[in-house]
């Protein structure tokens, strides 16, 4: 439906996150081979850097129609969790671009529970390290930013900025 299209954008702003399948099965749409998206590590210990070793993160190309043009995906400091995770992979993949602001972190596997009192506690129990070895729990920066200006309204300059990158790739 969309193989005649300049481009594609994924907005992803203000996305609090949902399964990590679903990011992987959105990217395996942009790649024509296996690729190493991230690693991630398993904590395994009581100790700081008690973690297993990295296990690699590949996907594999979809069994149906690939897009091989421009993608671009729009994240924020609203984009959390498998948000975060969708704008890590997006940065290993040749045709796609990440673009808005640093997203909001939350790159680990949640794990949790409810004390006697009450009171419910959530961590992170891995950690999810980019290609080049950089952490970025506390939010994936944009391989190009672009900012919304909330003293206009009246447009989204975001979303041109991504429009005018798809039509100037061509």
């Amino acid at each position: 439906k969309y193989q005649h299209s300049k481009g594609l954008i994924f907005d992803i702003r203000e996305n609090g996150g949902g399964s990590i399948s679903g990011v992987y099965s959105i990217l395996s749409r942009f790649i024509d081979k296996k690729t190493l998206l991230f690693y991630s590590k398993i904590k395994t210990g009581p100790g700081h850097n008690d973690f297993s070793e990295l296990e690699s993160i590949y996907i594999e190309p979809s069994d149906e129609m690939n897009y091989n043009k421009k993608v671009i995906f729009l994240a924020d400091r609203g984009s959390y969790s498998a948000s975060s995770f969708m704008a890590l992979g997006v940065r290993a993949i040749p045709n796609a671009t990440l673009m808005g602001d640093t997203t909001g972190g939350g790159l680990g596997v949640p794990n949790g529970g409810q004390l006697p009192n009450g009171w419910r506690y959530r961590f992170s129990i891995t950690q999810t390290i980019d290609k080049e070895g950089n952490n970025y729990e506390s939010g994936v920066p944009p391989d190009e930013h672009a900012l919304f200006n909330w003293n206009d309204l009246s447009t989204d300059e975001v979303i041109e900025t991504a429009i005018d990158t798809i039509n100037q790739s061509h």
